[in-house]
């Protein structure tokens, strides 16, 4: 009977009508209900700029390598101009060198024919010319004496290298007399000049 009564209840609420709030607590502007968004397709620009994007970037890369390029450039034109400049300085240099040499015998020149002019034994530029190839003729003569003496000690050296030891000539004995030297054909004979001319044979 109980689970009767229970069933019945449920009947009479599913037909009982909503509560109505009063005026009062009800919300002054009703929330509507939210709705899902929709995914949003990015538009055709969008893909489109990427490209472009990678394309201004490659430009700009491409224009700081040129940059950098330019600026190489640069620095080797004026390591350029500066070997250049270093050439001009090496010939100025040398050039000056070249200058201060000439100067310096000038100098030199001066100085000699200023003692001349002042020495009072000078006499004249002849003189002095005639003194310098008497000077030349002085050391031919010298060289000339000096060779002939060099001859004559080697000469003389041969000599007594001969006369110290006298060599057999064709098969027979030689021996110096007067500086001649005499050949004979055996010891007998050998002896025999000996005895004559009064020469010891050892």
């Amino acid at each position: 009977m109980a689970d009767h009564m229970d069933v019945d209840d449920d009947d009479a609420d599913l037909w009982t009508s909503p509560v109505k709030n009063p005026p009062s607590e009800r919300p002054k502007n009703p929330k509507s209900p939210r709705t899902p968004r929709t995914p949003k397709t990015p538009p055709a620009n969008d893909r489109q700029s990427e490209p472009l994007d990678r394309e201004a970037m490659l430009k700009r890369e491409l224009e700081g390598v040129r940059s950098i390029n330019r600026v190489i450039e640069g620095v080797i034109g004026t390591l350029q101009r500066t070997g250049s400049n270093m050439d001009s300085v090496s010939k100025t240099v040398s050039n000056a060198s070249t200058l201060l040499n000439t100067w310096t015998r000038i100098l030199s020149q001066t100085e000699h024919n200023q003692r001349l002019i002042l020495d009072p034994t000078w006499k004249g530029a002849t003189n002095d010319l005639a003194e310098i190839e008497a000077e030349a003729v002085r050391k031919q003569q010298e060289e000339a004496r000096k060779a002939a003496e060099e001859e004559e000690r080697k000469e003389e050296l041969r000599r007594r290298r001969e006369e110290e030891d006298p060599r057999p000539n064709q098969g027979g004995y030689g021996v110096v007399k007067d500086e001649v030297q005499v050949v004979v054909e055996d010891r007998h004979q050998l002896r025999l000049f000996g005895k004559q001319h009064h020469i010891s044979l050892k």
